[in-house]
């Protein structure tokens, strides 16, 4: 950076010393969101993936409701013509949206629906803790019930209480609605007439030593005398209460039995349940319902028989076309019936054994028995193959890599398959069936040898592209490193199936949980084998351990990178230089391995939080960081996934929040990062930069893969000084030029009740040092004397000084707007906020660590020649520099001169330094009295107690490690003039600047 513009003041007998102030460098501002793959997705009700939990329909048959558990949304499907569309929820998990239009509200796994007598759907939306309804006419959706997880609030309002994960709700023929508030083992009911809510029944929770009684309501129906039935999936019984609540009467299944299947033909209450869950009651009072693990819908009335309707207990999906008697459910969850005699269930959202369910449908039952099925394409959260990836489903994005043509590969880890997304925005699978084996998995499970896209995978969690187009993908539910050819062969690189942490050679070394990986240019894989708590690498046919002793703690910082510790790393990352950067997840912190030494760069170790930004981010807190990556500035992106954010320490080590809400997680559309709507992420996992700098992150909670544009990230706006009505501030910002464009003039939003008559430039970095500066309101305008053409992604410099901010305290941002010279807007970027504050502290700033940096103020010391006495003072200087370098101060000045001749420096320089005694008359020189913060070097300790003065060429003052705080290292520089009697008084002037170099 070039020398601050000095001033020179004519003072009585004064020193003109140097120093300028900032606060710590701002916070990144956001850039814009846009979504590249996923969506909650409509169509064709048997094209779209769904987990469908609940169901309801119309009594005309016409109109069937799907509660979808994994997609968070509530669709519907027209009887009629097959097309399904989204009536509530974004996709993405959150409690927001109420009173606004429900296409637009967040739901959180919804697992019931139901219609009201006006067909308004009312919504258990469980993880949600509440009841919400969607007002059918005008698509308004409003909150019924429940505020927060826990139990409060019985006979007052419905909308100030409290539930626990309810999963049923049902309407009464009066309009009254009961809730299955599962997990606080109650049934609820809200009043129609005055929207109190009061408890219906209590689940008592029997001593260990006896037989379980009922708890855990799932769903609630009513029989033609007002009686409530309740499904109770723990107790495997199905509970009768009166209509005013009370005690309850088992009327199927045996109370506290095993999960079993026994006793149609028989007496209801004598048969054995396995997690009854939906239930339906028609006008004759016949009771149906789902018995989930045991693969069936089954009927009784009370006091009579059991027999099974559907289902011939086989876990699966087939039968279509015949009797349901005869096909193979897959746990069956809800069940409705329409006027016609039609009944429509909902299965394949809950598990079976330890395999990922590929059969979730909603299947429909007509009058005659015959089974078939009308929505869900069977997959859970996949579709959308061969079209554009913005309307594809995905399941649980936890990778993404980009080739050099800027197309995009994501670890779809739900639905085990790794995806590709054209540059023209086509989605297909290249690797992966869809359909996991159960690990270990020998190599004719996986099909190593063959085509990828017949191969199985099993939860990948990462995947890594090389020039050569070749994949390499963490599989890590397989506890394998795989590869995919440029031709599309699949083959294992390293590990056997079974899980453990021996290195040796790939054919018996052994991994666990392999996550995030990287593969140099040499063709090593490194990889975070999360399960090991260890960074290890394939290289030459070999597996070894690079980082962490495999005891699942932190602790190691400046030592051998394998006697570290580590807690469940899940990302890997090499700088430009080489050094391997970890995402130490289970320590909530980004640690660095340079020169064979690890340390910790961001986060503080063990612990959790969202704490520190625009500040060091040795001093700020992560939580369960899960992604990395380095733009082409050496910035590094964190992917903070319990924080729900993406945040990026830049290369002064400061952090900043880039995307999405710290420690909220959720979608809340496209558009700019920090705005409210657009910017939520939810999950960030392991992160992905193409070639012009647009940063990919697969946000598994929202379902999508979505695009940061970071260029728009890049301004950086600091001050001199943050104190609101300081004087004499200068205004720094440093960004990235986008385009080649020849360019005419750049514009900058300054501080609200910024004044500056004449503004004038101080300093520029790879921009012109010619033009004309103008400020109007609060923009302010630098038109280059002539066009000039910035590289595309070059970081450029301004700064201006001469300003008054008059504001109050609080934060102020800036815009950087770069214009061609006919005024055309070619590139914008958005700073985040500097908080003015009072009082501030002295800073000397390197807002770019490429430059030295300069700068000049004034102070005035006041002597009394009669007095011959010598006069000194002392001016803390506060120096931040890059978190990981070191700097050095050097001083430079002239003798001070005026109407009695000249005071002279005490000496040459440095290494002519005199004692205090020595100290002459008429001389002014300097003494470094002390450095807080980080040790000083030799030069310090030479002038403890020494005076140097000031030479024109300058001379090192200090020399430090690098700062070790957000508020930098403070010097305290002692100024000290001696005038014996004989001096003439008057004015005396000079110019003395200290000029702050980091050692990069």
């Amino acid at each position: 950076m070039g020398a601050l513009r000095p001033r020179r003041l004519a003072l009585l007998l004064p020193v003109v010393l140097a120093a300028i102030a900032v606060p710590a460098p701002a916070e990144a501002a956001p850039g814009d969101l846009a979504t590249v793959a996923g969506t909650v997705a409509t169509g064709t009700a048997t094209s779209i993936a769904m987990a469908p939990r609940g169901v309801a329909v119309n009594s005309a048959g016409t109109v069937l409701y799907i509660a979808d558990q994994d997609n968070n949304a509530i669709r519907r499907v027209d009887l009629t013509t097959g097309a399904a569309t989204v009536v509530a929820g974004i996709g993405a998990p959150n409690n927001s949206g109420d009173n606004g239009q429900a296409t637009a509200a967040g739901l959180n796994n919804p697992y019931d629906v139901d219609l009201d007598s006006a067909g308004n759907l009312i919504i258990a939306s469980t993880s949600n803790h509440r009841i919400r309804k969607v007002t059918v006419s005008t698509g308004v959706i409003t909150l019924v019930a429940g505020t927060s997880a826990g139990y409060s609030g019985d006979n007052g309002a419905a909308t100030a209480a409290q539930l626990q994960n309810p999963s049923g709700v049902a309407v009464a023929p009066n309009g009254d609605i009961y809730i299955a508030d599962t997990d606080n083992f109650k049934v609820r009911k809200v009043s129609a007439a005055t929207g109190v809510i009061s408890a219906f029944a209590t689940f008592p929770i029997a001593p260990a030593t006896s037989p379980a009684s009922v708890r855990g309501p799932e769903d609630i129906a009513f029989d033609s005398a007002g009686n409530v039935y309740v499904t109770d999936c723990y107790s495997n019984t199905i509970n009768r209460y009166p209509p005013t609540g009370g005690t309850a009467t088992v009327v199927a299944g045996i109370p506290g039995a095993v999960n079993s299947f026994s006793g149609d033909l028989g007496l209801a209450t004598a048969a054995n349940l396995a997690c009854p869950t939906g239930i339906y009651i028609d006008a004759t009072d016949t009771i149906y319902f789902a018995d989930s693990v045991n693969d069936r819908l089954r009927r009784f009335t009370v006091g009579g028989l059991i027999t099974t309707f559907a289902g011939t207990g086989t876990t699966g999906l087939s039968g279509d076309g015949g009797l349901a008697t005869a096909a193979a459910l897959d746990r069956p969850t809800d069940l409705a019936r329409d006027g016609l005699g039609n009944f429509y269930f909902a299965q394949g959202a809950l598990m079976s054994g330890s395999s990922v369910a590929t059969t979730a449908v909603v299947r429909k039952i007509t009058a005659l028995g015959v089974i078939s099925t009308v929505a869900g394409n069977t997959w859970k959260s996949w579709s959308g193959d061969g079209g554009q990836a913005t309307a594809a489903q995905l399941g649980h994005p936890a990778g993404a890599a980009v080739d050099a043509t800027g197309t995009v590969f994501v670890a779809d880890s739900a639905n085990n398959r790794i995806r590709k997304i054209t540059t023209a925005g086509v989605i297909s699978t290249v690797a992966g069936t869809g359909l996991p084996c159960v690990a270990p998995c020998g190599n004719s499970d996986i099909a190593d040898g063959g085509t990828a896209t017949a191969g199985n995978l099993y939860n990948p969690q990462a995947v890594a592209v090389t020039t050569a187009g070749d994949l390499y993908i963490a599989d890590t539910g397989h506890n394998r490193i795989r590869k995919v050819t440029a031709a599309g062969v699949i083959s294992t690189v390293a590990g056997t199936g079974s899980s453990g942490n021996t290195d040796g050679a790939v054919a018996t070394a052994k991994l666990s949980k392999p996550y995030g990986l990287a593969v140099t240019a040499a063709g090593a894989v490194y990889f975070a084998d999360q399960g090991s708590h260890k960074i290890r690498m394939v290289s030459g046919g070999v597996v070894s351990t690079v980082a962490g002793s495999g005891t699942g703690t932190f602790g190691g910082d400046g030592g051998a990178p394998t006697s570290a510790d580590l807690k469940s790393p899940t990302d890997v990352r090499f700088d430009r230089a080489g050094d391997i950067y970890i995402a130490d997840t289970g320590n909530h912190v980004i640690r660095r391995v340079h020169a064979g030494v690890i340390s910790t760069v961001a986060g503080t170790g063990g612990t959790a939080g969202s704490t520190g930004d625009g500040g060091l981010a040795t001093a700020a807190t992560l939580s369960s960081p899960g992604g990395l990556e380095f733009d082409g500035a050496g910035n590094i992106y964190i992917a903070d996934t319990g924080n729900h954010a993406v945040r990026r320490v830049d290369r002064h080590g400061i952090i900043h929040n880039v995307a999405g809400k710290l420690g909220s997680g959720s979608w809340g559309g496209d558009g700019a990062a920090g705005a409210a709507s657009g910017g939520y992420l939810f999950s960030p996992a392991r992160l992905a930069l193409d070639s012009a700098g647009d940063l990919y992150i697969p946000s598994s909670g929202e379902l999508r893969v979505r695009m940061l544009t970071t260029q728009g990230t890049a301004a950086t706006f600091w001050v001199s000084d943050a104190t609101a009505g300081h004087t004499g501030t200068t205004y720094g910002w440093e960004f990235v030029g986008q385009t080649a464009t020849a360019l005419g003039k750049i514009t900058f939003t300054v501080p609200s009740g910024t004044t500056n008559a004449v503004p004038y430039l101080v300093s520029t970095v790879d921009l012109p040092t010619t033009g004309t500066m103008t400020l109007s309101g609060t923009t302010l305008t630098y038109t280059f004397a002539s066009p000039i053409t910035v590289p595309a992604g070059r970081h450029v410099y301004l700064s201006a000084g001469g300003f008054t901010n008059t504001a109050t305290t609080g934060p102020q941002y800036s815009t950087v707007t770069t214009l061609t010279s006919g005024g055309t807007t070619v590139d914008t970027a958005r700073s985040g906020a500097i908080s003015f504050t009072t009082p501030s502290a002295t800073v000397l700033p390197v807002p770019n660590p490429t430059q030295t940096v300069t700068v000049a103020g004034t102070t005035t010391i006041q002597v009394d020649p009669l007095i011959g006495a010598d006069v000194s003072t002392s001016m803390p200087i506060t120096v931040r520099t890059n978190a990981t370098h070191g700097y050095t101060v050097s001083v430079h000045g002239t003798a001070v001169s005026g109407a009695g001749g000249t005071i002279t420096a005490v000496s040459a320089g440095q290494a002519s330094a005199v004692s205090a005694a020595a100290f002459g008359a008429d001389r002014i020189g300097y003494t470094v009295a002390g450095v807080g913060g980080s040790a000083a070097g030799s030069a310090a300790a030479a002038l403890s107690g020494a005076y140097a003065g000031y030479t024109s060429g300058g001379e090192t003052a200090v020399t430090a490690t690098a700062p070790t705080s957000v508020t930098g290292d403070v010097i305290a520089l002692v100024t000290r003039i001696r005038a014996d009697r004989m001096l003439k008084p008057g004015t005396y002037t000079g110019t003395i600047s200290y000029t702050v170099t980091p050692s990069y």
